[in-house]
This record gives C-alpha cells, sequence and structure tokens, in this order.
C-alpha cells in the first residue's frame, strides 16, 4: 500500500536532481533486436528520443539479504534502450532483465514533481510493456529486485560552496581529527548502509564531490534502497518501492541538519 506523502517530511526546495525506480525481472523478457522499432514506436509520442546502449549488469542483494538467482542469457545480445522525453526530464530504460524509469531535473530549476508522480510513470510503463509483450506472443515478466535511487546536488543554490560547508548540512559530519598533523581535506565523502524493517533489502546513503560541466565544485548525495519484490508482480514491486521511498525520505531527513532543513523549505 502506498505511504501517505502529507506523514513524511517535504520540502519546498529539495536538492533532488533525479529519481530513479528500477525493477529487475527472474528471467529475460525475450524480445528480438527485430523487435526494437516496435518497442520504439510504443512511446514514440511520449518518448520521441531514442538511443541505444550497452546493457547495465544485473542488480544483486548484498549477501545478507536475500538470494535470488539469476539466469545468464546465452543469446545475442540486444541493447539498453533509452526512451527520452523531447525536454530529456522523463527517462524509460529498457533491457532484457530490468525497466526503469526516471526523473530528471531539466532544466536545472525544474521542481521535483513528486514521489507519486515518477510511481504513476512506472506503472503507465508497465501496463505499455506487458500489452507489447502480449502482441509480441512474450510472457509478461516477473519482477524480482527492485531499486529506488533518489540523487541530491548540493550547491550554491542549496546551501553548499565548499568543503567547508558540509558539517552545517550533513548531522553526523563531524570536522575534527586528534591532532593538527592533516590540512583541510579538498574533498570529503561517507558511505553508510542501513537494514530495513523484516529483512526486506537495504539503504544506502552516501556522498561524493562532484563537477558541473562549467568546472563548478559540488557534493552529490545518494540515497538508494533495493530489496525483492514480493510476491513477484507490479503490486509486490510497488509495495517495496514505497516502503523504499519512505525510508530514503525519512532517511535524508535524519542524516541531514535542520540549518538544511530550513535552506530547502522544509514544510512538514
Amino acid at each position: 500500500m502506498q505511504e501517505d506523502d502529507s506523514t513524511l517530511p517535504a520540502y519546498d526546495r529539495p536538492p533532488v536532481v533525479e529519481v530513479a525506480l528500477a525493477v529487475q525481472f527472474d528471467e529475460d523478457i525475450g524480445y528480438r533486436l527485430m523487435d526494437l522499432a516496435e518497442i520504439a514506436r510504443v512511446w514514440s509520442d511520449e518518448l520521441p528520443k531514442v538511443e541505444e546502449r550497452h546493457p547495465l549488469p544485473p542488480m544483486t542483494i548484498r549477501p545478507e539479504g536475500p538470494n535470488v538467482a539469476l539466469k545468464v542469457s546465452e543469446e545475442i545480445d540486444t541493447p539498453l534502450m533509452w526512451l527520452q522525453s523531447k525536454q530529456g526530464d522523463r527517462l524509460l530504460q529498457l533491457q532484457q532483465d530490468r525497466l526503469t524509469v526516471n526523473w530528471r531535473q531539466l532544466p536545472p530549476s525544474a521542481p521535483y514533481p513528486r514521489y507519486k508522480s515518477i510511481r504513476k510513470f512506472l506503472i503507465d510503463t508497465w501496463q505499455q510493456l506487458t500489452g507489447l509483450l502480449k502482441r509480441l506472443e512474450l510472457a509478461a515478466p516477473e519482477p524480482s529486485i527492485c531499486e529506488v535511487l533518489y540523487l541530491n546536488q548540493l550547491d550554491a543554490h542549496n546551501g553548499w560552496q565548499s568543503v567547508d560547508d558540509l558539517s552545517t548540512l550533513i548531522a553526523p559530519w563531524v570536522e575534527s581529527a586528534s591532532d593538527d598533523f592533516l590540512p583541510r581535506a579538498d574533498q570529503v565523502g561517507f558511505f553508510t548502509k542501513f537494514k530495513l524493517p523484516d529483512e526486506r533489502g537495504w539503504l544506502v546513503i552516501d556522498s561524493r564531490p562532484g563537477q558541473l560541466r562549467d568546472n563548478t565544485e559540488i557534493q552529490f548525495l545518494r540515497l538508494v534502497s533495493r530489496g525483492i519484490a514480493d510476491p513477484p508482480t507490479l503490486e509486490g514491486a510497488l509495495d517495496f518501492m514505497d516502503l523504499a521511498h519512505e525510508w530514503i525520505v525519512r532517511g535524508f531527513t535524519s542524516i541531514t541538519t535542520a540549518k538544511a532543513h530550513a535552506v530547502w523549505g522544509r514544510t512538514t
């Protein structure tokens, strides 16, 4: 059941620049190279920009999580298809063993459309995909591993200008050392991992430095949660994603400071 967003922390100006909802399948879909044009046609009105890329490696669950057997295809590789909106803000990624929908902040000032909108994008895409597969006389895929990813960009527009600002935005970050030998760090990062309730998967929060195309330094804050679709249906995948979304939103609030919340316009 979908989490009621009104119970979660909310921000007028969250620093999120990309959200991805991914579903990996227990078996390859089985479409052929000759089907690629038909696949692109299904989404040609809303996602007219088409690219072909190398397929991504399979997602896995960490050893302490549920053990999922993944099939390795011995057939001719078909590409990862990127289907994008004209503006590039919505992206559908489809390969034999995975379906991913992305929202990207394009242009940079575009407001975050909220999880419900991206969730609906996934549901609509799933229905279009299963309809297509039926016409191709292929079986509907069964979800196995699911992932929810939120990428946040900390920059001058939302309270971060240099390494010195990290401790004012990230709650666990402590600028201290046992002596004065080391100079001021040029770049910093961290990695933390948490188990979800009932061993349903995990949440990773990490931060790393980055650069924009104009060489402006920024800091990324990434939150990604992965787990199993149980049952192996769209409903099972959505159930996990709703849990992951709740943990990502609450985890983002927990790991950032009250000062950061004020900069980002926290409303609840």
